[in-house]
């Protein structure tokens, strides 16, 4: 048995239990809604780290999200981090996030402690990556810290034909930990489905953009209700 074989099969368990909640029919009725995500993600090395911190490495993501009618900015997510590269295929990673959202009569804004756990395995023509995220969320309409488990399973191949061109396909799920005086209540919180292509310009690059649709299925705990956005996702990957 190669070593890729019993991490795929979780994987495909877990997109199974994935498609199986976000198919669930919602209790109170359905929240239809569009919008266009824009993201900016890059990683690195510190160059001037030492021998001994030679696989140091930091994080940056930077994102902007539009939804409804008039496609009003909605969310914006600054997220720096450090981590550390544990072998070829595994990293481990700690990181601050800023969440700002405009709501319609409230200024709603989040700060988040995360680490996460990533691991990377090829089999043939395809490359997997596995990230497990844990988050805590201080949130400005609350005292209570909450947590949050985000588990992350991503497959990407090249488009036959194209030396440039990649088919890529993810799935997020998101489940809270804990109920807090803010809203959120333990147990499942939403799912995020991705599929797209992703270009790069030339072998050597280090850079990355992936264009696709991505669906977002939330539960909103309050009243039960079950919202669904259809996103445009425009990603850009820098690696310097």
């Amino acid at each position: 048995m190669t070593p890729i074989r019993q991490p795929f099969r979780g994987a495909i368990a877990a997109l199974a239990f994935a498609l199986v909640v976000t198919a669930m029919p919602p209790a109170h009725g359905q929240i239809q809604d569009a919008g266009v995500w824009l993201g900016a993600f890059a990683q690195g090395d510190f160059q001037s780290a030492g021998p001994k911190e030679r696989n140091a490495r930091w994080w940056f993501d930077a994102n902007t999200r539009f939804l409804g009618d008039d496609f009003e900015l909605f969310q914006t997510v600054i997220r720096p981090g450090v981590g550390r590269q544990l072998d070829e295929q595994q990293s481990v990673w700690l990181g601050y996030a800023w969440i700002g959202e405009s709501l319609p009569g409230l200024d709603f804004h989040e700060n988040r402690i995360w680490e996460q756990w990533i691991l990377n395995q090829d089999y043939r023509d395809v490359t997997f990556q596995f990230r497990s995220r844990l988050e805590q969320r201080f949130v400005s309409t609350g005292t209570q810290v909450g947590w949050r488990f985000r588990q992350l399973f991503r497959a990407q191949r090249p488009v036959a034909g194209s030396s440039n061109l990649l088919w890529v396909a993810w799935d997020e799920i998101f489940f809270h930990l804990n109920d807090t005086d803010w809203g959120a209540r333990t147990g499942y919180n939403q799912n995020r489905v991705f599929v797209g292509l992703g270009r790069i310009p030339t072998a050597n690059a280090r850079r990355r953009t992936e264009i696709g649709y991505l669906y977002q299925q939330i539960n909103v705990a309050e009243d039960g209700a079950d919202l669904s956005n259809h996103i445009l996702s425009i990603n850009i990957f820098f690696s310097p």
